[in-house]
């Protein structure tokens, strides 16, 4: 057995998890990432005691979906996962796990708060007419539906990518770091969606919407968490440039973007295909510090253009409407420009999922 020594201030799942995958540097090993090992923790020693003290709990600045607390650790039994030297690439395959999923919660607080707002715009009335029927919600409706097929289709070919690959062990194929960008641009990109997305359903409830009894101020609180569980934004863009920079994997995103968009064929298509070949010649053209001041901007770039590849292709089997979106995408977010008024009277794109 292992014993682990040391303090976490913030932890999440304190006080419901069983056990807790910990990184620890054993004694002699060398510092830097490499020097990291990766433990489990169980909460119960082996006599039965407990094995680590939460401190407590914290009640203020946590969501309440998650408990969260300040954990101690005191000799605490630990049994060491795989090999020591290679616990930095155990903990970094964990973290793309958690980020996956964290892009798969952040779409699902989104669509939970569309859900809400879909609901509440058919049945309330306002200035004289039903909610959706006034082009200011009409718009606020098709932003909803957007962002949230935009988010699901990048998020779900991050798991398909992640599904083919996820036996693999260093060195890693350009499968793996190309699943890696994807990963990214997902976790990334859904952490904005969600926050924007719960945001426009509260506005559309008006003063009810900061309401805790209404189901949409908590789903804005849960999604604001979500940019910054499993690497921030900032994180996400330092590892996507680390990704392209170094283990090329920029050359098979572009591969599966120019396939897709080019069979899609339309002025949006060719917009956003242009915008990503752009964002990439600027960041590998650029010094690593201009790169790295650049680095938010080009990521959502990258993962705006992702998802209209994505939309296109799941036209092919879905339907008219998720061209639509693919289009409506390319111009918000690619284009910025506001979404065009021929949505305005499209019920196929704002009237739901």
């Amino acid at each position: 057995v292992w014993r682990l020594s040391g303090e976490k201030y913030f932890a999440s799942g304190a006080g419901l998890a069983d056990v807790a995958l910990v990184t620890a540097r054993p004694r002699g090993a060398p510092e830097g990432p490499k020097g990291i090992a990766l433990f489990l923790v169980p909460r119960l020693a082996r006599d039965g005691a407990l094995n680590f003290t939460v401190r407590r709990l914290k009640s203020k600045s946590a969501t309440r979906g998650v408990p969260s607390g300040e954990v101690e650790l005191a000799a605490s039994e630990a049994a060491l996962i795989g090999r020591a030297e290679a616990g930095i690439y155990y903990t970094l395959e964990n973290l793309t796990v958690a980020r996956l999923a964290n892009a798969a919660a952040a779409m699902g607080i989104a669509r939970k708060a569309h859900l809400e707002a879909v609901l509440r715009t058919r049945t309330r009335r306002a200035f004289g007419a039903i909610l959706e029927e006034h082009p200011l919600v009409r718009r606020d409706l098709t932003d909803l539906a957007v962002r949230i097929s935009g988010g699901l289709a990048l998020t779900f070919r991050a798991v398909e990518a992640f599904d083919r690959c996820w036996t693999e062990t260093p060195p890693y194929s350009p499968a793996y770091n190309h699943m890696r960008l994807l990963a990214h641009l997902a976790k990334g990109r859904t952490a904005d969606h969600a926050a924007e997305a719960t945001r426009l359903a509260m506005e559309l409830f008006g003063g009810l919407g900061f309401l805790e009894e209404y189901a949409v101020a908590r789903w804005h609180r849960e999604a604001l968490i979500t940019p910054i569980w499993e690497g921030s934004a900032n994180i996400q863009a330092l590892d996507m440039l680390e990704v392209l920079g170094r283990k090329g994997a920029a050359e098979p995103f572009m591969g599966e973007l120019t396939g897709l968009l080019d069979q899609a064929g339309t002025p949006e298509a060719a917009l956003a295909l242009n915008a990503a070949g752009s964002a990439l010649a600027a960041l590998a053209s650029a010094p690593p510090r201009e790169a790295e001041w650049r680095g938010k901007g080009a990521l959502a770039t990258l993962a705006d253009a992702a998802q209209v590849a994505l939309l296109y292709q799941l036209a092919g089997s879905a339907g008219e409407r998720w061209a639509k979106l693919a289009a409506l995408a390319a111009r918000r977010f690619l284009a910025h420009e506001d979404y065009p008024s021929w949505a305005l009277d499209d019920r196929d794109v704002w009237g739901g999922p």
